[in-house]
């Protein structure tokens, strides 16, 4: 049996944009969803991290569109944890159709930090569950950190978080800031997104003021979420088909 862990998904009619593409967003929710349950099953989830007094915070993430799934279509989830460094945990996925086919291939980079001074805590102090990790790649190589906006990226809206964008971390979910990146990007004319990265770099909480600039061209676009004190909260790069 594989290592990892499976769970079958209905994709709903607002996991779509208007051309029939999948948002970004609805990816990295199904994604941090199972991603949760296996945590829970390998006895790492928010409880017991809530009683040790840390939580899971994820670095890096990147998906790459091998095939489009349909609207209302069941897909099935796999994902897997690689074993971990001294500071971080990476886990990858898969998206697969009811035929087998691949449709998606994901890859994470996750840290523990303290909840009360929000500062890195050794993975391995933590950490007691069973070694059954896989160096399985979803997607090959080293996922590599996004370079700063041009200068003469502009800024294309400003955002305050409301208490939907929070989660039980008590900070802006990371699903979030796809939905910020994508509805500050012109119109594509319904290009689909065939590759998706997102960097996170330092948490928002409630009510904070985030601007949001891009640069954009016919590969992609390039996004930056950032707080008033000018830290860069989220990057993000798109590529088009």
């Amino acid at each position: 049996m594989p290592i990892g862990m499976t769970l079958n998904y209905r994709l709903r009619l607002t996991d779509f944009d208007r051309f029939g593409h999948l948002h970004p967003a609805a990816v990295l929710d199904i994604l941090q969803d199972l991603a949760t349950v296996q945590a829970e099953d390998m006895g790492i989830g928010y409880n017991a991290m809530h009683d040790k007094g840390v939580f899971w915070a994820i670095v890096r993430m990147k998906y790459v569109v091998h095939q489009e799934p349909k609207r209302h279509s069941v897909v099935s989830v796999r994902t897997w944890p690689h074993s971990p460094s001294r500071f971080s945990f990476h886990r990858d996925w898969t998206i697969h159709d009811q035929d087998g086919n691949l449709l998606l291939s994901a890859a994470s980079e996750w840290v523990v930090m303290d909840a009360k001074e929000r500062s890195f805590v050794s993975v391995a102090d933590i950490y007691e569950g069973s070694n059954d990790f896989s160096e399985d790649r979803a997607i090959e190589g080293r996922i590599r950190k996004l370079k700063p906006l041009p200068a003469q990226a502009l800024c294309a809206r400003t955002i305050t978080p409301g208490r939907t964008d929070v989660d039980v971390n008590a900070h802006v979910n990371n699903a979030r800031y796809a939905t910020y990146a994508i509805d500050a990007l012109d119109d594509t004319m319904g290009r689909p997104i065939v590759a998706f990265q997102a960097d996170f770099r330092h948490e928002v909480r409630k009510d904070e003021t985030l601007r949001v600039f891009t640069h954009q061209d016919e590969a992609g676009a390039c996004i930056e979420v950032r707080k008033d004190t000018d830290d860069i909260a989220c990057s993000i790069k798109v590529d088009y088909a």
